[in-house]
């Protein structure tokens, strides 16, 4: 409920104040008069006067002041917050018959979706205030037929306002159009939430809503921008950018893989009034032909996202098949087919047919020969950007032929044979230059045998790995926009161990990583069948599964295919085919800023600012009391006058001055260790995260090494963050977007190894959709995915196997492993709905005593994962977490 600029979300507690004039009765009240008795010994006391008479009744000010102090009370249950935003506005606030909202819901809305959601939110309660119904009409098609817009109550309107989310594809205000010219009557009053841009349906959208009544409009302050092509060359990965004349000027651009780990970054910028941009991220070939994505940093949407399939799933696979080999298990195939078969699409012919069938990367082994024709067939789709992985042999070694990464000498090398003095050699330890770089280089593998290169040729290629006496053993070269890498082993086990050890696997995996630049050009992959969404771009531009309900693209439309309802931008792909892409933006799209025609009221998003005042009435109401029960304790002559003075003094100065304990304890906590909070304002949402904290830090004292001094609460604003290991944030009632000097600080904190906790507790956002949303509006938050079975959570201190909280079995997420690899794997953030410092903090929050206990388990876990990172992870706890596990198991 709303009362001017206040809103209470809990108005029911107000009808207390209709209690007050019995109360004022009350205290005003005159007792009985006492019974009066003859006693002859008091007429002595005729005409005596004290200087101290009793009252009769109680005095006007005691009787205002305990009335304002119940009025407080009752004021501050019932939850009251400043919402300046939400007062109706004067042009609209006397309107007759329903209320249209119309919502530009496609990702041109994503940068500023929270704040349109609050607008959308602010117009439902006007019209709730002023007895009117809401139509809600969004701009941007579905895959349903669409009909005329549906009126519904406020009620209504704010459940499907909480559902919406932007979609991935641009609006249609052509078929919105139609939609309000199919719908009967007039409407009082109709809001615009505009995302600022220009089509070519805006025209018709304009004329329908003015036919349906007087029509206002919101704008963005800035509109958004797009990328509009990515491409990978020699000269790194180059980025076509594309803007409407009111979008900034300047921006960032990231290369990702598609795990979300950053390849590299640059800045851009729009030359004057220019509406294109280019920028260049400065990568090796083969670094930029493991992007799988480039988004712009800082600005959601789907737009800022270029998918480049090439690099985004299982890589199109050719595998030379050798005429002369007729044995299948003992072919050099067989080994490679069997290492890359979990991550690749392999298929086996001869080289000619798998060029044509436009494969994103050959494997050629030793046995095989090329003809003339050939080598010119595989000289041209190199050249074209494809991957060409080739292995040594006793062929190779006498007959070098084809593109190779240098010059080989003639002959082989063989290492720890009979006549041999060297022993055999190991792999060194993978340099930081090289793709494989991070894999633990194997102890029993073995090189007996390998080719050798001219060493005057060594530096015109890059050296991939290299032995222990430091020879090449597995080399790489650009051959135009292709990639040729040599193994200077065989691909079966005839020249070394190899090939039995699982780093050959992964080696192989990051070799072809770099495929796909044959086929990432856009260009529609020949064969049969209809592509299928494997992996979907939602409207703020995260890679999602795909909804059960999308049908694949038919082969002949994917070509020409733009995003929409019926073919929703993403990765597709072929069934045993390489992936392909459908972009959000195509390239020839442009955006103009939206003309609007005289007589419409236009205004500007803004956030709705709301603030707590629960806190204050309570805290208010007992001042009051403490004042009433000082003053009858004065009045009554059992409090000395000192005393009093005393006590109103310090009370004075605890008003005036803060209180040091927070501003001493930030003090303290870069030498000892204290637990943290995120303060939201909202006062008892706060409580329940501080006492949570406090419960969990004694349970860390009680059972753990860690000793956490206190908790602390911190203003992400203000504070300092830096030494705190973790910090929790429980969402309020009202979640809402951080300020931008909170957003940098939270940013910088966890890019320097903090860790942060957010705990939604199934909280609906205001115009967010998910709190989570809402709370890391502008944080640069790192791809999540759901915590599992084997993740460092479920065993830093107890062994776990579910994480609940006041939720028996809530939603966990983590920072994926790829996006933390640059901190050795560890997460900085976590998103889950467990309310768990509700469970820590009070144990009738769950019903069953075991459920808070394993509540306090997780808490100490996580806390050990935010002190110790991953150091449960290595592999020299293996055995005793296997014994731990089996005695757990065991019967008893």
């Amino acid at each position: 409920m709303t009362i001017g600029p206040l809103y209470f979300a809990a108005p029911t507690a107000l009808l207390a104040l209709l209690a007050l004039p019995a109360l004022f009765w009350l205290l005003r009240a005159t007792p009985p008069a006492p019974r009066r008795t003859a006693f002859p010994p008091l007429r002595l006391l005729i005409g005596l006067r004290t200087d101290d008479e009793a009252r009769r009744r109680a005095p006007l000010w005691l009787v205002i002041l305990r009335a304002a102090m119940a009025a407080l009370a009752i004021l501050g249950f019932a939850r009251p917050s400043l919402a300046p935003d939400s007062q109706a506005r004067p042009e609209t606030a006397a309107a007759a018959g329903p209320a249209l909202i119309v919502i530009d819901d496609g990702w041109t809305s994503a940068p500023f979706w929270p704040a349109m959601m609050s607008a959308a939110e602010r117009a439902v309660a006007q019209a709730e205030r002023a007895g009117q119904s809401v139509a809600i009409a969004p701009t941007t098609p579905g895959r349903e037929p669409p009909g005329a817009v549906d009126v519904m109550s406020p009620a209504e309107a704010r459940g499907l306002l909480g559902r919406m989310v932007p979609q991935s594809w641009r609006p249609d205000r052509a078929v919105a159009a139609a939609r309000l010219d199919a719908t009967e009557g007039r409407f009082g009053a109709v809001l615009w939430l505009s995302d600022g841009l220009s089509d070519a349906g805006a025209e018709a959208l304009i004329a329908a809503m003015r036919a349906k009544g007087p029509v206002s409009v919101e704008l963005p302050t800035q509109t958004t921008h797009a990328i509009i092509d990515a491409d990978a060359t020699p000269e790194g990965l180059v980025v076509e950018l594309r803007r409407a004349p009111s979008a900034q000027s300047s921006g960032a651009v990231a290369a990702e893989t598609i795990e979300g780990r950053a390849l590299g970054a640059v800045e851009y910028r729009f030359a004057g009034t220019s509406t294109t941009a280019r920028a260049i991220v400065d990568l090796p070939p083969e670094i930029a032909a493991r992007t799988a994505r480039v988004r712009l940093v800082a600005e959601r949407g789907a737009g800022g996202v270029r998918l480049l399939a090439g690099g985004a799933g299982r890589p199109f696979v050719g595998l030379v098949a050798a005429s002369a080999q007729n044995q299948p298990l003992l072919s050099e195939l067989f080994y490679v087919e069997r290492a890359i078969q979990p991550f690749a699409a392999t298929r086996t012919a001869d080289l000619a047919a798998l060029i044509d069938q436009d494969v994103q990367a050959l494997v050629l082994p030793d046995a095989s020969r090329l003809a003339q024709s050939e080598r010119e067939a595989l000289m041209r789709w190199l050249e074209a950007g494809g991957l060409l992985v080739r292995f040594a042999g006793p062929r190779l070694a006498n007959d070098a032929d084809g593109p190779l990464p240098m010059a080989l000498r003639p002959g082989s090398r063989s290492i720890g044979g009979a006549l041999d003095w060297e022993a055999p050699q190991q792999l060194q330890d993978f340099t930081q230059d090289s793709p494989f770089f991070g894999l633990a280089a194997p102890e029993d593998v073995s090189v007996r045998r390998q080719v050798l290169v001219e060493p005057l040729t060594e530096d015109a290629a890059r050296v991939w790995a290299r032995l222990q006496d430091g020879t090449p053993i597995v080399t790489a070269a650009a051959v135009g926009q292709g990639l040729v890498v040599l193994f200077h082993v065989t691909a079966g086990p005839d020249w070394s161990d190899l090939p039995f050890s699982g780093v050959y696997v992964e080696m192989l995996r990051r070799t072809l990583a770099f495929a796909g630049r044959a086929a990432s050009g856009g260009g529609v992959i020949e064969g049969d069948g209809p592509f299928a969404l494997e992996r979907l771009l939602d409207g703020y531009g995260a890679l999602q599964p795909p909804p059960s309900d999308v049908t694949p693209v038919p082969a002949t439309d994917f070509a020409t295919a733009r995003a929409g309802p019926f073919s929703p931008p993403g990765l597709y792909a072929r069934e045993g085919g390489p992936m392909s892409a459908i972009d959000a933006v195509a390239a020839d799209e442009t955006f103009e800023a939206l003309s609007l025609p005289a007589g419409i009221t236009v205004k500007r998003f803004t956030r709705a600012r709301t603030e707590a005042l629960d806190s204050y009435f309570l805290a208010a109401a007992m001042a009051l009391i403490a004042a009433d029960l000082m003053l009858a304790l004065g009045l009554a002559g059992r409090l000395p006058r000192a005393l009093l003075t005393s006590a109103a003094a310090l009370a004075l100065v605890w008003i005036v001055t803060p209180p040091p304990a927070r501003a001493q304890a930030a003090a303290d906590a870069a030498t000892d260790m204290y637990l943290a909070y995120i303060v939201t304002g909202d006062a008892r949402s706060d409580r329940i995260a501080q006492t949570g904290l406090e419960v969990l830090a004694d349970t860390l004292r009680g059972r753990t090494a860690a000793e956490p001094v206190g908790v602390i609460g911190v203003d992400p604003a203000e504070d300092d963050l830096s030494p705190y290991p973790i910090l929790y944030w429980r969402a309020p009632d009202r979640p809402a977007p951080l300020p931008e000097r909170a957003v940098i600080n939270l940013d910088r904190y966890m890019r320097l190894g903090g860790m942060v906790f957010v705990d939604t507790r199934d909280v609906r956002a205001t115009g967010a959709g998910t709190a989570a949303a809402t709370l890391l509006d502008g944080i640069d938050a790192p791809p999540l995915e759901l915590v599992g079975a084997e993740h460092v959570l479920t065993k830093s201190f107890y062994l776990l196997s579910s994480f609940p909280g006041a939720v028996v079995s809530p939603q966990l997420y983590s920072e994926t492993g790829a996006a933390a690899a640059a901190r050795d794997g560890v997460a900085s953030l976590y998103v889950g709905n467990g309310d768990w410092a509700a469970a820590w903090a009070n144990a009738t929050a769950t019903r069953d005593p075991r459920q808070r206990e394993m509540a306090l388990r997780f808490g100490v876990n996580l806390v050990m994962v935010a002190l110790t990172g991953n150091y449960k992870t290595d592999q020299v706890h293996l055995p005793a977490l296997l014994d731990r596990l089996g005695e757990k198991s065991a019967p008893r």
